[in-house]
């Protein structure tokens, strides 16, 4: 009886043993594939590029990188610095800031149940617009602050802040009409209706409707111009209401 009790205490002890190992085993290969991706070039990402975005050069790791490239030929430079504390809770997070066809300060996260990004001091140039299509010119915007959020399913689900511009030439070909107009003083302000993403122009002076901006969540972009902003082109007069929506496009993203 007394063996037995031994030999059952010896058996407990060397299981107790193994499972240690293994557990310490365990964690020396996970610091060790921690070490490595938090070494590895950055370049890895690379095959992660969308075919519109052409990297030329890649700068440090994965976790604290940079890359140099072009989109829609027009160039850009981005850095990162992930945050990895953030996986534990099932989710992408970093930090970035980007200057080319935009330049701003961003915190962006992505998890399974969508994306999420918040810009500061966003700065969008006057000329060729590389996001709204060709044959579109836009004046220079600003954004102290701009919160906009995605679901995995397409549907937008936040948004928060303004653009704002001086004025300028705005230029917009839509379905083949080319509509140039002078831009006064305005703010694009960013709001969710029906899980899609509206923008609402507005001249500033007299906080009087121009147009609506539609990013749907089945990727559409749907513009709605009222008469009051084509009242700005030199060549056009009407006897409708301002606030008449005398345009309605939607075409693909």
């Amino acid at each position: 009886m007394l063996f037995a009790l031994l030999d059952d205490s010896k058996t407990a002890m060397s299981v107790e043993v193994s499972l240690k190992r293994f557990a310490f085993v365990c964690l020396l290969l996970l610091v060790f594939g921690f070490s490595v991706l938090y070494h590895a070039p950055a370049r890895l990402l690379a095959p992660l590029m969308q075919p519109t975005i052409g990297v030329s050069n890649w700068g440090g790791t994965l976790f604290n990188g940079q890359m140099l490239g072009a989109y829609s030929q027009k160039p850009f430079f981005i850095t990162w610095q992930w945050r990895a504390a953030e996986v534990l809770r099932l989710r992408l997070s970093a930090n970035a800031s980007v200057a080319g066809p935009f330049d701003a300060v961003l915190a962006a996260s992505k998890s399974p149940l969508g994306w999420q990004m918040d810009l500061t001091d966003l700065r969008l140039p006057a000329g060729q617009s590389v996001f709204l299509g060709p044959g579109t010119a836009i004046p220079a915007w600003k954004s102290p602050s701009l919160v906009i959020a995605r679901s995995s399913d397409g549907y937008w689900t936040q948004a928060e802040g303004s653009l704002l511009t001086a004025g300028g030439m705005l230029r917009l070909n839509l379905q083949g009409q080319v509509q140039e107009i002078n831009l006064p003083s305005s703010a694009l302000n960013w709001t969710i209706k029906d899980g899609n993403l509206v923008g609402d122009l507005r001249q500033r002076e007299g906080n009087m409707a121009l147009a609506t901006l539609t990013l749907t969540h089945d990727n559409r972009i749907q513009w709605q111009i009222r008469d009051r902003l084509l009242r700005l082109k030199p060549t056009y007069s009407s006897t409708n209401s301002p606030d008449l929506i005398v345009l309605t496009v939607a075409e693909p993203l």
